[in-house]
């Protein structure tokens, strides 16, 4: 009889397997451009009217960037796939009457390090949708406050000490990416499959694509704002 040889044998196989490396989800990354289809909107500086010692009389219009024919800070999500990002911390500073980053993205459950570089009384407030998910008061120069950012969705970020103040965060489970200056976006690490990208802009609103992602290497998906 071999029953005690092949207990044995099934034995040391459920150990070999216990401590095998899982094997590799197949995954790539999606890269596109964006661009603005016209000549680029001339947008009047933004109009400071308290605080000029710091910020100055004006500050640039943000809300709409073009640089030779490509548009800054569209967020382009891949929607229906699982993000492989960890949860992180991204970092926004009011500097000179201005939120640095303008726009920027994160996965569900970062933290937000928003720092004071301007040496005065600015109160950061975030909405998600209607609601407020934080109201800071932050007086002091290089003061640093950390908030969660638990729920996925737009937050919307305006000072209320200096109405023109504003800027994004889009959280989310999904891959994503935010296009640069060069209108160029990179969303890594996305399961290989066919799903529908959303590009969204905070004045020139929504548009969508569909990309399929390999399993490995690149995908491409591009879009066209404006006129």
């Amino acid at each position: 009889m071999c029953t005690s040889n092949a207990k044995a044998v099934l034995s040391v196989l459920a150990a070999v397997c216990a401590f095998a490396p899982a094997a590799p989800v197949s995954a790539g990354d999606v890269k596109g451009t964006v661009t603005y289809a016209g000549a680029a909107p001339n947008l009047a500086p933004l109009k400071a009217t308290k605080d000029m010692s710091v910020c100055g009389t004006e500050v640039p219009d943000e809300s709409i960037l073009v640089a030779g024919g490509k548009l800054e800070n569209v967020v382009v999500t891949i929607e229906g796939a699982a993000a492989k990002t960890e949860p992180g911390t991204i970092t926004l500073d009011q500097h000179k009457c201005r939120y640095v980053p303008h726009v920027q993205a994160a996965p569900v459950g970062s933290s937000l390090d928003i720092l004071n570089s301007d040496g005065m009384l600015h109160n950061i407030h975030g909405y998600l949708g209607a609601a407020t998910i934080f109201n800071l008061a932050m007086p002091l120069k290089d003061q640093k406050l950390t908030r969660k950012l638990t729920k996925g969705g737009l937050v919307r970020l305006k000072c209320d000490v200096h109405s023109w103040m504003s800027g994004f965060i889009v959280v989310t489970d999904s891959p994503v990416g935010v296009s640069d200056k060069h209108g160029t976006f990179v969303v890594r690490n996305v399961p290989a499959g066919t799903y529908t990208a959303t590009a969204w802009h905070e004045k020139l609103g929504q548009q969508t694509g569909q990309v399929t992602v390999p399993a490995s290497g690149e995908a491409t998906v591009s879009f066209t704002f404006g006129k």
